[in-house]
């Protein structure tokens, strides 16, 4: 999940993939027990009143309140504050005899000393999503497919400099990359032959000129071994100790054969080489690893694609008869399905690291590219609980488009009462 973090005023960038919120704190209002004085400052010793923001500090001995008023509790001689308490330089009674000489509403969040002013919440999108390239390299990716052979164009897809998906997306996903094959599995001879063949990269971000490098020098050769494959990936998908989902995306366009059985000649052959790359899947998302398969071609039967791409979701392979895959036959397709897939990863619903006052929900401002979003409006935002926020309709549809996307969420002091860390 995404985080949030305290700022003034910057940009949130998109990052995954399933996204959690940097975790952050509001400034709320103080209302301490145990007062020894219920006498206000503010009608003695302090002037309060004044308007302040995040831009318009309040004064010395001041905080803003949540009507965006300048107020205190206390001073450090009126006695407002109980026992085992102190009025620090915000008017504020904190725990202690001494004047810590912060807002106990702020945390250290690296960035410099905020005064007590109703600061502004954003989002800050990280990236929380590795996603695993299983490209088939099998002798048949020669095959013309649309202006090109399937190789080429598949290759082009992920990583043309200005329009690949690895290259666009590697600093906001967890790129990896497997290409696989076989010289005829096993083989005949002793000692026997690696199988599958994998040549890797192991996901990391900004990881474009990494997987550029072994994927251009290769080309197409051999066999199918999609099972075994499968499996490979799923190893290398383990050493990933990054927060977020991790996927795998298998990109083929042949029926599987196996490392043992290399060039099936009978039906049954044909059946242990599909069940095993439907068990290998399935056993991936019992390792909570999803999987998405895209046909590059038609000569996959649809059933297989099926079962995998139903086995990859965690579904009945042989009940569910949706068409989970995606079928590409040119270009098009093909950047359509790889767009799908990410878009379908990104998240409209996000977990706030505090709690929203429902009845003042409506004063907080949501964009999202620099355009204000309604609340509870179709195709804008609301809050589905106090701690939950979500996108809905066109707005959703939008932040889960390829490309940047800028989310912001700014609530008025005192709206959002920060979760204890």
């Amino acid at each position: 999940m995404t985080q949030r973090t305290l700022q003034r005023s910057k940009k949130a960038l998109f990052a995954a993939a399933a996204l959690a919120l940097l975790g952050g704190w509001g400034v709320a209002g103080c209302s301490e027990s145990g007062r020894q004085s219920h006498v206000s400052p503010c009608a003695a010793a302090l002037a309060c009143g004044a308007p302040c923001s995040s831009s318009t500090p309040c004064t010395a001995g001041q905080y803003c309140g949540s009507n965006q008023q300048c107020t205190a509790d206390c001073t450090a001689t009126d006695g407002n504050c109980g026992s085992g308490q102190t009025c620090n330089s915000f008017g504020r009674c904190v725990a202690g005899g001494v004047d810590p000489g912060v807002d106990p509403g702020a945390v250290d969040s690296g960035l410099p000393e905020l005064s007590d002013a109703c600061v502004r919440l954003d989002v800050k999108l990280t990236p929380q999503l590795t996603v695993l390239m299983l490209i088939d390299q099998s002798g048949s990716m020669n095959e013309q497919f649309g202006n090109g052979a399937r190789w080429n164009v598949l290759r082009d897809a992920l990583i043309d400099m200005n329009t690949g998906i690895i290259s666009t997306l590697q600093a906001k996903i967890r790129f990896g990359l497997a290409l696989y094959t076989s010289e005829n599995g096993f083989g005949s001879g002793t000692p026997p032959k690696t199988c599958p063949m994998i040549t890797q990269v192991a996901p990391a971000l900004n990881n474009y000129a990494a997987i550029t490098a072994k994927y251009l020098p290769n080309d197409w050769k051999g066999d199918t071994p999609t099972g075994e494959s499968v499996e490979a990936a799923v190893k290398l998908l383990d050493g990933v100790t990054d927060p977020g989902p991790k996927v795998l995306v298998l990109a083929t366009d042949g029926e599987p054969d196996t490392c043992a059985d290399p060039n099936p000649g009978s039906d049954a052959g044909r059946d242990a080489a599909r069940q095993l790359s439907v068990t290998a899947v399935q056993n991936a998302f019992q390792k909570q690893i999803s999987t998405f398969v895209i046909s590059v071609g038609d000569d996959v039967g649809k059933d297989h694609l099926r079962a995998v791409a139903n086995a990859g979701q965690g579904l009945a392979v042989d009940v569910d008869m949706s068409d989970r895959f995606y079928l590409a036959n040119n270009q098009a397709d093909l950047a359509m399905a790889f767009d799908s897939i990410v878009g379908g990863l990104r998240s409209c619903v996000f977990t706030l690291n505090g709690k929203v006052d429902d009845a003042r929900a409506d004063t907080g401002t949501v964009t999202l590219d620099g355009k204000p979003l309604i609340y509870k409006d179709k195709d804008g935002w609301l809050m589905s609980s106090p701690t939950v926020l979500e996108l809905q309709g066109a707005a959703c549809a939008t932040f889960k488009s390829n490309g940047d996307h800028d989310l912001n969420i700014d609530f008025p002091c005192g709206v959002i009462v920060p979760s204890v860390q």
